[in-house]
């Protein structure tokens, strides 16, 4: 027993003196290496403008109307114009189609010669109607008697019919010629061919649907603008800027606001905006039926910073300089152009850009200016 409990003494004895030797021996401590300079980082001058607002919205690019073809007389189609095939275009009054003319030239023909008869007979009765004014006058003054003429004895009635007669014909006459006119179908303005179906030697019948055509003068975009959205337009709208959906990086094609379509039902969280653009088949690649985005840039204004996108990091933040520390603060792009991103004015009077900072450097930290 007493060997045992000298044993445990030893062994205490020899572990504290390990632990002398360990501390009297050991490295020094550690102690925190702070650092004693502030970090350091460049900053630039925030770039400051005022820019119109403006509204982005989309559409289809679509004819202002559509018209079927159709024939006005009947006959056999004698000649077609080649550019009478789907795609082809057409200028304003050029002949499409001919209708075979005999008959309706024909028709002419035979009534200008009753409307020269016609003409005729109203010479013959004005001559009858002389000589039977002179028989009167001769018979009045072999009687010495002032009655009034009988209007049949001086052949009015007679003369009045003839006149009615050539009115007839010449209605007669003017139908003939209308229907010889309509035998030639032409283009009512520039137009797309969307659809052909006439064929030389195809016997039509009157409203026969020979071509669907689309002008080409102007055409018609609605875009679908948020109700909400539309007070922004209230001030007016300067410009409206147009892009094919699939190229965006094209040049936008000017178009004209023509007003708000007035939607019929109360259910809906969208307005109609109508947009005319001239020519529009004349921008390369366009085709009625394509999407477009247009921009429409009104007469409000707004203030916005101007951001070199480089310095922008994830999630919208840039670094700035406010009352000596760096921060992160939060963006909300308005517009992209190149490499400047226009974003909400929501600055103070005093930020600066962080052009260049140190790696590792977290949000609030105090920070030294280097010098450019």
């Amino acid at each position: 027993m007493e060997r045992s409990h000298l044993k445990i003494g030893l062994v205490c004895c020899v572990g504290i003196t390990v632990c002398v030797l360990i501390l009297l021996t050991g490295p020094e401590p550690l102690e925190a290496s702070l650092p004693k300079e502030k970090p350091r980082v460049s900053i630039g001058k925030l770039e400051r403008t005022v820019i119109a607002n403006t509204v982005t919205a989309f559409g289809v690019l679509s004819p202002r109307q559509s018209l079927q073809l159709t024939t006005q007389v009947p006959g056999e189609i004698t000649w077609v114009s080649d550019d009478l095939e789907a795609g082809g275009q057409v200028a304003e009054g050029d002949l499409l189609l001919s209708i075979d003319e005999l008959d309706y030239a024909i028709a002419v023909v035979s009534a200008e010669a009753r409307y020269a008869q016609a003409e005729a007979n109203i010479e013959i009765e004005k001559g009858r109607t002389e000589i039977a004014q002179l028989e009167w006058a001769a018979w009045q003054e072999i009687h010495d008697e002032d009655l009034p003429a009988n209007p049949l004895a001086l052949r009015m009635p007679q003369r009045a019919e003839a006149v009615a007669h050539r009115r007839a014909i010449g209605a007669e006459l003017d139908s003939a010629r209308l229907a010889l006119e309509r035998t030639a179908v032409r283009a009512p303005w520039p137009a797309t061919v969307v659809h052909a179906n006439a064929i030389v030697g195809q016997v039509v019948s009157v409203g026969e649907v020979t071509a669907t055509l689309f002008p080409l003068d102007y055409a018609v975009v609605e875009l679908q603008v948020p109700v909400k959205t539309m007070r922004l337009l209230d001030a007016g709208i300067d410009r409206v800027e147009l892009w094919p959906v699939h190229d965006l990086e094209a040049s936008p094609v000017v178009g004209a606001f023509e007003g708000i379509v007035r939607n019929l039902t109360s259910d809906t969280r969208l307005a109609t905006v109508r947009i005319r653009i001239d020519e529009p088949l004349g921008h390369a690649g366009w085709a009625y039926g394509m999407h477009l985005e247009a921009r429409l840039i009104t007469a409000q204004e707004r203030a916005v910073a101007l951001i070199p996108a480089g310095l922008i990091v994830s999630g919208n933040l840039i670094w700035i300089r406010r009352d000596g520390r760096a921060q992160r603060h939060q963006l909300y792009p308005v517009e992209v152009q190149g490499q400047t991103v226009s974003v909400e004015d929501n600055f103070g009077a005093g930020d600066a850009l962080v052009l260049e900072r140190p790696i590792g450097l977290f949000d609030g930290a105090p920070v030294d200016v280097t010098e450019m």
